[in-house]
């Protein structure tokens, strides 16, 4: 008789669960699903958004965007999506395709060609000269490039020599000429834009006001995060520009150019990189120049990075006397969220600082 008793009881709090479930679903189904393609990105959003929506990410931070291939359930993640936050099809051209397909039902952004941000040209690959005093724009010089007129375009029948498959990462796909209709042909834009503190205020200001748009019942908490990022990001750049002073005048090269925003808006001296775009391999004779201004002695870092194997890096400097350091600029080991973007930074000074601050010149 007890159990009887007690059996309505029970009955009665499934049935208000269900209730609740009901009640919950169509609130939850109205709060816009948000997806950004790559880390940093995705972390300025999601600090952005704070506690008011949550934000996707898209492509793993252990891979490249460079040529990257979605898995089924990351296009399921795009189908599903009211908003889509990329930087273009100068970085992830990959999804290209797949953001017509939604644009009739869903708002996309992309940061370089929807946003009104100070973009930089994009560079060819090999040695860069004309580059050595830093001045008010922290070493602009960049459009003065005797090399690369001559062997920045030429090498690239030489892009696919068999020893350079040995510097891609498991993530390519083997997608090694998808770009060369967009931005890294030399003299359209670079698209690694997150790199620069200022182009981040820019984007966190106007994404703000997109975001408020879109949900407006959450508009002011929004604006109270876009204020508290700002002021984050300003005094992290205070830091780090403070962090990056002692080694300013070192020269270095780099696996990809992926860090011109970062070195124009610190005043840091790159001396050249490897590849442009890290799917389409440098040939032999860019190689070779490269060696022959890394013999020079003046070169005291060449940096790596982790989505790709260091074998051509190595190569190139093997006997030189330049050391070996590293630089992620995508953030492969962090965990995404509202902090990513400022460990990406901190870790792109330190990876500085900790190699270049050990050259004796």
């Amino acid at each position: 008789m007890r159990s009887a008793a007690r059996r309505p009881t029970f009955l009665a709090l499934l049935l208000a669960l269900a209730f609740l479930v009901t009640v919950a679903t169509p609130a939850q189904a109205d709060s816009p699903r948000i997806v950004a393609s790559i880390l940093p990105i995705h972390s300025l959003v999601a600090a952005l958004a704070g506690d008011t929506h949550e934000v996707e990410l898209l492509v793993p931070a252990s891979a490249s965007p460079h040529g990257y291939s979605m898995r089924p359930s990351e296009a399921r993640r795009l189908q599903q999506a009211d908003l889509v936050v990329w930087v273009g099809p100068e970085l992830e051209g990959f999804l290209e395709r797949s953001l017509h397909g939604i644009a009739d039902r869903a708002t996309v952004i992309s940061l370089m060609h929807d946003l009104d941000l100070d973009l930089l040209e994009g560079r060819t690959g090999g040695v860069w000269e004309g580059h050595h005093d830093h001045g008010d724009d922290g070493g602009h010089g960049h459009d003065d490039h005797p090399h690369d007129d001559h062997n920045g375009h030429a090498d690239h029948a030489h892009d696919h020599d068999a020893h350079d498959h040995d510097a891609h990462g498991s993530d390519n796909h083997g997608h090694a000429a998808h770009d060369d209709g967009h931005g890294h042909a030399h003299g359209d834009y670079d698209s690694h834009l997150w790199l620069s503190p200022g182009v981040a205020r820019a984007i966190v200001e106007q994404l703000a006001e997109r975001l408020a748009e879109l949900d407006p019942e959450q508009a002011a908490t929004i604006r109270d995060n876009r204020d508290g990022l700002l002021q984050r990001i300003d005094e992290m750049d205070a830091r780090i520009a403070e962090q990056l002073a002692p080694v300013r005048d070192q020269r270095f090269m780099v696996f990809h150019d992926a860090y011109q925003y970062f070195e124009q808006h610190y005043g840091l001296n790159a001396a050249g990189s490897i590849s442009v775009d890290p799917s389409r391999m440098p040939g032999a004779r860019r190689l070779s120049e490269l060696r022959g201004r890394l013999a020079e002695g003046d070169v005291a870092c060449l940096f790596t990075e982790p989505q790709f194997r260091p074998a051509l890096a190595e190569t190139v400097a093997e006997g030189t006397g330049t050391r070996l350091g590293m630089l992620d600029p995508i953030g492969a080991e962090l965990e995404p969220g509202p902090d990513a973007w400022f460990l990406l930074m901190q870790g792109m000074a330190d990876g500085f600082t900790d190699c270049m601050a050990h050259n004796g010149s």
